[in-house]
């Protein structure tokens, strides 16, 4: 598949979403009931087993018009810089119910931890399935998680409790009128359910909401726009994210990616 704009690494290994893994050349995904891989033998073309044309181009967004967002967040050096060093990463557009679980999961973690949750969550109450020589777990569907102590299981600690919560408040509806909802409604609605607060409500509306706009600011983020647009003075992260998204307009969630990314990288 030709595809311009898109680099499979930089979007897959980026922290939007926690199940997948690397083997030589091929990246092993798995999102919801979907496990394919996907490679990239040049810059301009991709290769994909295990799933359908439409959810690769889907997932990873490959119709969003990147030289266009790209042009109106670039505003200074510095986000220029983390642009050129992360040239096709994309925005993924996630099931909102893998993707919620997996933010409430990140709260005071990291990814090989949140990586490692929601493996044992699907592990614990995902349906298993034979693949590419792999036995897998799909994702638990909505509303399945319902076994406290299997939560706990999975090594959640103090987010058990939040997961078991949310899963008997949500559902496809839900999510759907969210979607509908503007960004500020979005992100309200979000931080009514049990343990999630701002950050988290951020990474859920961009990652899968397509709102674009959202800037989730944790510790990480809080720093790199200290450093880099408060000349070091502290504020709070609320003042960043509304700097952010005044400053870098309805795409600032594409800003917040790459200055990540290229702070995680060691570029900034």
């Amino acid at each position: 598949m030709i595809v311009k704009d898109f680099s499979v690494e930089k979007t897959i290994d980026s922290g939007q979403f926690f199940r997948y893994s690397k083997e030589e050349n091929w990246w092993y995904v798995h999102h919801n009931n979907q496990f394919f891989r996907i490679k990239q033998e040049d810059t301009n073309k991709i290769t994909f087993e295990g799933t359908p044309k439409h959810f690769v181009t889907n997932f990873f967004n490959l119709n969003e018009n990147m030289k266009k967002i790209n042009k109106a967040i670039n505003k200074d050096d510095t986000i220029n810089k983390a642009i050129q060093e992360n040239k096709g990463l994309r925005i993924l557009q996630q099931d909102p119910w893998e993707c919620m679980i997996g933010f409430v999961c990140s709260s005071a973690s990291n990814i090989p931890k949140i990586k490692m949750n929601m493996h044992l969550l699907s592990q614990q109450f995902g349906e298993q399935e034979e693949k590419f020589g792999k036995t897998i777990f799909h994702f638990p569907p909505i509303r399945s998680l319902t076994d406290y102590q299997k939560i706990w299981n999975a090594k959640t600690g103090f987010r058990a409790k939040y997961v078991h919560a949310v899963n008997n408040l949500v559902d496809y509806s839900f999510f759907n009128k969210l979607k509908a909802l503007s960004y500020d409604d979005c992100i309200f609605e979000l931080q009514e359910l049990p343990g999630i607060g701002p950050k988290v409500a951020d990474c859920i509306a961009l990652f899968s909401f397509g709102k674009t706009q959202a800037f989730p600011v944790d510790t990480w983020m809080r720093k790199i726009m200290t450093q880099h647009y408060f000349n070091g003075k502290k504020v709070s992260e609320k003042k960043i994210q509304t700097f952010a998204q005044d400053y870098f307009g309805r795409y600032a969630g594409y800003a917040q990616q790459y200055l990540f990314e290229a702070s995680r990288r060691g570029f900034l």
